[in-house]
């Protein structure tokens, strides 16, 4: 009967609508992760960005300065010099022309070690689930020092700084392994979006349905990466610079989710537009269908 072919063409049209808002409330934030964490490239682009702020300058300098020193066993008579140059390095290594390249440097591989499971040191894997590892800044400081006492000296291939607990490196695995399947996700939210407009017996409502339920989802995912925040936040630090880092890195991360939660607003609310102008040009075709 055609009623109940049109009640049965709402019910999947309006299936498609749900579908569509879950799979995109999961796709849009699992491929910005992916995007921009997972991948070299983005994370590269986010953490950069910390090497230039001078609070987290001045704890990576003396982070890198004290292993640096740890390291090397210095002769008593060129000790007073070394101290010099060392306090020099300390205090104005991010003025340095090359740091900006031994910054990027560091931060690059922190992210193998971090997300490259082929590339990660047995006991970094084991104990602890991010390290930053800042042997390009120790070696910077080394021919910086080298230069100021004409004396070079070998320093350790790694020099890595614990930014996490045990408990992290389970979570860096996870997002790892499945931030990757984001356009699973999409594609299904893409089929069910389609399938709600082909079913739908009114296509400009659905797309004023699609419109709301993405300026929801803006509001939900605003929402969410505050809160995430703020757990991830929460979590304890090993030192001074990996407590600055993960402060940072989160401010960073929330602006750069935030333009892609902007972009989907703006995109929604002109599908949104578009179906209130939709259903009226509509109506008035219908109401003069009807008048003629």
């Amino acid at each position: 009967p055609p009623s109940l072919r049109m009640t049965l063409r709402t019910f999947v049209s309006a299936l498609g609508v749900i579908l569509a808002f879950i799979l995109t409330a999961v796709a849009v934030p699992t491929a910005w992760i992916d995007q921009n964490i997972v991948k070299e490239e983005g994370f590269v682009r986010i953490a950069g960005e910390l090497g230039n702020d001078p609070e987290f300058q001045d704890r990576l300098a003396t982070a890198a300065v004290g292993t640096f020193e740890s390291s090397v066993d210095l002769p008593g008579p060129i000790q007073s010099l070394a101290a010099d140059a060392l306090r020099s390095a300390a205090s104005g290594m991010q003025s340095w022309s090359d740091y900006p390249q031994a910054w990027e440097e560091t931060v690059r591989n922190s992210h193998r070690l971090n997300f490259g499971a082929a590339n990660q040191p047995e006991e970094a894997a084991t104990t602890t689930a991010l390290v930053l590892d800042i042997s390009p800044l120790v070696r910077l400081i080394r021919d910086h020092f080298a230069e100021a006492t004409r004396i070079r000296i070998d320093v350790p291939a790694e020099s890595l700084v614990s930014l996490g607990e045990p408990s992290h490196r389970q979570l860096v695995e996870r997002v790892a392994a499945f931030a990757p399947l984001w356009w699973v996700a999409a594609l299904g939210a893409l089929i069910s979006m389609l399938l709600a407009l082909v079913a739908a017996r009114r296509r400009s409502l659905v797309l004023v349905f699609l419109g709301l339920g993405g300026l929801a989802l803006a509001a939900l995912w605003t929402a969410g990466a505050d809160l995430a925040g703020g757990v991830v936040g929460s979590l304890s630090s090993a030192n001074g610079v990996a407590e600055l880092f993960k402060q940072e890195f989160l401010t960073a991360a929330k602006a750069g989710f935030g333009e892609w939660i902007l972009m989907a607003a703006v995109a929604s609310g002109g599908v949104f537009v578009a179906g209130i102008i939709a259903s009226v040009v509509s109506g008035r075709r219908g109401s003069r269908s009807a008048s003629s």
